[in-house]
């Protein structure tokens, strides 16, 4: 296959995948990878773990985890450490001040109400919010409350429309006076109302509570506490509805997390709480880091251990800590937080990125972004530099040896087999997929597969039941001997047969080929490459089905990825292929690290620059990058619709066969049955393509065509 012909195909993979992408059923936010030994100390801070709370823009955020490690345990009440602190936290509509921001367990929380003065029109004045609540710390009642709404953004509502705002609450207009001066408001939660108040923008030398609708209520112990604030911009009374143009809400929960002294969260418990600092340790609890273990630490953190069979000065025990989120949305899974000044260099891995491929139990991803900072630039070509090498990564079904793996924009890709031969019962064997392949190096031709199976679970299936395996692949027996000794077996692609085996796993004195079925066929220019391998442990001829079993599966995928020199993906191009490593940069595209900016650097891979007024060496350039990761939220349920005659209908039924009772039925049914059974398959032919024209994503076909139609006009031209 040409480079044409490659390009091709690369454009149509990269186009299925993307509409796709990320979206996944669980996130797994990790912190940075430690590598520990007797009486070490390891610390996760929001800099390096992005499962904490952390606001890039005003660098807020300090929650912090620190382990001492005794032998292999977490001792208690000292061996994990918790603190976080709460600090101030400007409103997005700034002339309200500032409140008390915490992070905890990750999340946001309120935890009261600053009285420092915000400065307005050069005037300091005194901070709304903090003035109209009775109560304004909520951590000294050991409670904190979810920041629900904290935005600035302007928006109008009516009388006939009201204001949405969260967890059932809404803000309705009843009345405005003829000159717009007063706006008469009603707070109605879940329908009921709670509140009425009169605010008035508009009038002249209007003051901030003149603009400003609060409601206040009890939350716990903490009395007269504002829950709800809205700026009012300006009113106006029209003829046939009332208007009013809002620019400044914050809401927080009416609904306290208990954080009072020797509340429980898992393995952690509070130990201290002040007005502004919250403490925690693991009292009760030792936690013993064994090998290949994941440990709930607290509330959705959990601690994961390596695979290590050992452990030792050379081969220290590694963990990390990481963050499992579950609810539908769009997450960032960002590197470590750099702060820098102008010759700086900065550097992320697996271990500090986890957007980066990373498989702790054997240490593999070397994945690497280096970028140099030139004032406030990433000149070209060199001031990123990316570069992977690949590395042997065992197949589970460990028998086989391993293949090479490479970590590549954040995914696990294939790059060959390894000529390495395992140790199968103390005896060297000759590496099976790797001997059958012919070709047996993809980044030689320039390219990568993706890693679709790679197991080592046992599972049967009969002739009755193929064998599933990835995109669209299924393996089938097609017979047995009496003696179970050989099977034949045959592979269908989508429904078409592509190979056929004999596979003979029940043999006396069966070796390694014997029990192996494998599959190879040309991928681009890599030639006779096994894509598929599965091994089968035995088999069986029986009475009514014939039963195999197999215990290692693993595939790559037919469709390569390509990954010739000059390739682009965004602002990065690959500068050097070897056989063993992929290296790029960024030539032709200097970045320029503004503030407040994101940067799109290569498929999927950002730069985000923090929102600041002032850099200098006092306040060097914040920025990070990250990786975005999407959990869908599941499909609404199908709603049936009632037919409002379903109970008419029998009456009529049964009417229509009293009326035809003289009729012969008898003779008429069989023929209608017939021809029913006989429309059958010609219906199910016909619907395919009417269920295809609004099936979600078919516009995808015309994106398909237009990338076919530029890489044609691109091959003529060449």
């Amino acid at each position: 296959m040409n480079k044409t012909a490659i390009m091709i195909t690369a454009l149509v993979a990269v186009l299925a995948t993307a509409m796709v992408v990320g979206a996944v059923d669980k996130v797994e936010i990790r912190g940075a990878v430690q590598e520990v030994v007797d009486g070490a100390t390891v610390t996760w801070t929001p800099q390096n773990f992005a499962g904490f709370y952390y606001d890039i823009d005003d660098d807020l955020g300090n929650e912090q985890i620190t382990m001492t490690i005794t032998g292999n345990k977490l001792e208690e009440p000292n061996g994990v450490k918790y603190t976080s602190t709460a600090q101030d936290n400007d409103f997005d509509f700034e002339d309200w001040g500032w409140y008390r921001s915490i992070g905890f367990l990750g999340e946001n929380y309120f935890a009261g109400y600053s009285e420092n003065k915000p400065t307005v029109d050069g005037v300091e004045i005194d901070p709304e919010l903090y003035k109209q609540s009775t109560d304004t710390n909520t951590l000294v009642d050991e409670q904190l409350l979810k920041v629900l709404i904290d935005d600035d953004t302007e928006r109008t509502f009516t009388s006939g429309t009201p204001l949405k705002l969260a967890d059932g609450y809404e803000l309705m207009i009843k009345s405005i006076d003829v000159d717009g001066n007063k706006v008469y408001v009603e707070l109605m939660k879940d329908g009921q109302s709670v509140d009425t108040k009169v605010v008035s923008p508009s009038k002249d030398g209007a003051t901030m509570s003149d603009k400003t609708y609060y409601y206040k209520k009890d939350i716990g112990d903490t009395e007269d506490l504002v829950i709800i604030g809205v700026h009012f911009k300006n009113a106006f009374r029209g003829a046939d509805q009332d208007i009013a143009t809002v620019d400044g809400i914050f809401q927080v929960s009416d609904q306290p997390m208990d954080v009072s002294v020797d509340t429980e969260y898992d393995k952690m418990r509070i130990s201290s709480v002040t007005r502004d600092t919250i403490e925690m340790d693991n009292k009760d609890n030792a936690i013993t880091l064994n090998k290949n273990k994941d440990t709930t630490l607290m509330a959705g953190i959990h601690i994961k251990t390596a695979d290590q069979d050992v452990i030792d000065a050379e081969n220290p025990l590694r963990f990390y800590i990481y963050k499992e989120v579950t609810e539908p949305g769009t997450y960032e899974i960002r590197g470590a937080v750099q702060q820098v000044v102008d010759g700086a260099q900065v550097t992320w891995d697996p271990k500090t990125f986890a957007g980066f491929y990373y498989d702790i139990d054997d240490d593999l991803g070397n994945e690497q972004i280096t970028m140099t900072i030139t004032g406030n630039k990433l000149e070209e070509p060199n001031g990123v530099k990316y570069t992977s090498t690949a590395q042997d990564n065992d197949f589970d079904f460990e028998d086989w040896g391993w293949y090479r793996s490479i970590g590549f924009l954040g995914e696990n890709y294939f790059a060959g087999y390894s000529e390495n031969k395992p140790t199968v019962d103390g005896v060297e064997i000759d590496p099976e997929l790797y001997k059958q392949s012919t070709d047996t190096n993809t980044l030689v031709d320039e390219q990568l597969l993706k890693v679709l199976i790679d197991d080592d679970t046992e599972r049967t299936f009969t002739s009755g039941t193929p064998l599933k395996l990835a995109d669209g692949y299924e393996l089938m027996i097609k017979s047995i001997d009496v003696d179970g000794n050989k099977v034949y077996v045959e592979l269908m692609k989508d429904g078409q047969s592509v190979d056929t085996k004999v596979v003979s796993p029940s043999k006396d004195g069966a070796t390694m080929s014997d029990k192996t079925y494998y599959y190879k066929k040309d991928i681009g220019d890599t030639e006779d490459l096994v894509i598929i391998g599965v091994h089968f442990k035995n088999a069986f001829r029986g009475a009514d089905q014939d039963i195999a079993t197999v215990d290692g599966i693993f595939q790559v995928s037919d469709q390569p990825m390509d990954v010739s020199v000059d390739t682009e993906y965004d602002k990065m191009r690959i500068s050097s292929v070897t056989r063993d490593t992929i290296e790029m940069d960024n030539k032709d595209n200097a970045i320029t690290l503004n503030k407040n900016k994101d940067t799109t650097l290569m498929a999927g891979i950002h730069i985000k620059t923090a929102d600041q007024d002032v850099i200098d060496a006092e306040n060097p350039l914040r920025f990070y990058i990250y990786k975005e990761a999407t959990i869908e939220a599941a499909a609404p349920a199908p709603v049936v619709e009632e037919k409002p005659a379903v109970e008419e209908k029998p009456v009529v039924e049964e009417k229509k066969v009293e009326e035809a009772a003289p009729v012969n039925v008898t003779e008429e049914k069989p023929a209608v049955e017939e021809k029913v059974e006989e429309a059958a398959p010609a219906e199910e032919e016909a619907k395919p393509p009417a269920e295809e024209k609004g099936a979600p994503g078919f516009e995808a076909v015309f994106a398909v065509t237009g990338l076919l139609a530029v890489a044609y006009l691109v091959t003529r031209r060449n």
